[in-house]
């Protein structure tokens, strides 16, 4: 957790988003051990989901795996379903929505070193590879390789590394 209070500059709303989250992932997890851990876990992840959606209007749920370095850059709006794993060194801006496409529960895999623009949206059974570079407001619905930059409505390959 100091890794990620480090990452975002100790900047106080980023670090408690990042705090609340990798508390609400722990009993996320922890609950699902046994029976008993839901007597403690599940009242907490309801306080988080209760303070960070109705309080502070975003919604990383406690179920996202995401590595450590986990950077937010004004939080505001931002959606992550349970099912996304995201590699280290993520790095996310406002109003970005990651998840998954129509019935299917399958959401993206993000790799190492990824960072996401304002305002994008990552939906499907997709791979993001490492050190991508998404730009503000583009819609990703394909796969992306690693050391690329991708921008636009639907997102496009411009430029690899």
């Amino acid at each position: 957790m100091l890794e990620d209070l480090r990452a975002n500059s100790w900047s106080l709303r980023p670090c408690c988003m990042v705090l609340a989250y990798r508390i609400a992932h722990f009993c996320s997890v922890w609950r699902k051990k046994s029976v008993i851990n839901n007597l403690w876990a599940a009242p907490i992840i309801l306080l988080y989901r209760f303070f960070t959606e109705c309080l502070f209007g975003y919604e990383i749920q406690a179920g996202a795996t995401i590595g450590r370095r986990f950077t937010i850059h004004h939080g505001y709006a931002v959606v992550i379903n349970k099912f996304v794993v995201a590699g280290d060194d993520f790095t996310i801006r406002h109003g970005v929505t990651i998840g998954n496409r129509g019935k299917s529960l399958a959401c993206p895999v993000i790799g190492n070193g990824v960072e996401l623009g304002a305002n994008v949206v990552i939906i499907g059974d997709i791979t993001l590879g490492n050190n991508v570079i998404v730009g503000a407001g583009s819609v990703v619905l394909d796969s992306v390789p690693d050391d690329a930059l991708v921008v636009g409505q639907k997102a496009q390959i411009k430029v690899l590394k």
